[in-house]
């Protein structure tokens, strides 16, 4: 039996058991749901918030917006499976995003398109970086779940369309150009809520519209390994202090693995 990190070299993804309970979920859709009303538990803003008609929604950096988010995403239990999964001695948090999909939109702003993580990530000078999906919902075909394109972890990185564009990912016309050799093998598991899925930053995946009479809410983090190291300056002016040769360190990047130590 092949161990979770062959697994996930050879498919590009990897689906742990479920980390959170039903009762944890519940709280964290409930924190989730506030933060897209602007409530704010730490007093400070996210990122982000971009909206696509009414069928999609993402808010970026909630972690320092919400004290059950953030510990959702600092969660060591995440970070330690993660790190495993990319052989890497130490990961820091990239980014998160928080991505709520309306119930019962077969509306193109639903769509995720088919994209690489890495092709957002040009400053970052490693490829050792890999996102953890947290579920809140039951994820199938039906509700938008993600869908994953088997093995494209190993073809390097493809420039394509913008990934929130509303491109069509369920036809040919959405997909990628396929390297000569390999074939396109596409899978949508179908994920209890609390379950958590990890791919590798250059996995192609996408989701499509939410059929489901449930809205769709699942928190995405982003991580970076230790070696890391700032390539190209940031188009982000929040990000402006970092210095080409820095490592992605906190405050802007916080440490995930090894867990900081409470002195």
């Amino acid at each position: 039996m092949l161990s979770p990190r062959e697994v996930f070299e050879q498919a590009g993804y990897w689906v742990a058991d479920r980390l959170f309970s039903q009762l944890q979920v519940d709280r964290i859709a409930e924190h989730f749901d506030a933060v897209l009303r602007g409530e704010y538990d730490t007093g400070r803003v996210p990122h982000a918030v971009d909206r696509f008609g009414d069928a999609l929604i993402k808010v970026s950096n909630a972690w320092a917006a919400d004290s059950v988010l953030r510990s959702v995403v600092m969660d060591p239990r995440i970070a330690r499976i993660a790190a495993d999964l990319l052989g890497a001695d130490e990961l820091y948090l990239w980014a998160d995003s928080l991505y709520w999909k309306a119930p019962l939109r077969p509306t193109e702003q639903g769509i995720v398109g088919w994209h690489q993580d890495k092709m957002y990530w040009a400053p970052s000078s490693t490829d050792a970086m890999i996102t953890a999906c947290v579920n809140l919902y039951r994820a199938d075909a039906l509700s938008g779940g993600m869908r994953f394109a088997e093995g494209s972890n190993r073809w390097g990185l493809i420039f394509g369309p913008d990934a929130l564009s509303g491109a069509d990912n369920a036809g040919e016309h959405g997909r990628p150009a396929i390297p000569n050799g390999e074939r396109w093998r596409e899978v949508c598991p179908t994920l209890e809520p609390g379950q958590v899925t990890f791919h590798h930053c250059f996995t192609f995946h996408g989701s499509g519209p939410n059929f489901s009479a449930e809205p769709r809410r699942s928190i995405t983090i982003h991580m970076v390994s230790g070696d890391g190291r700032c390539r190209r300056p940031f188009d982000d002016a929040s990000l402006a202090s970092v210095q080409i040769g820095d490592p992605f360190r906190p405050p802007l990047f916080p440490r995930l693995y090894p867990p900081e130590r409470i002195s």
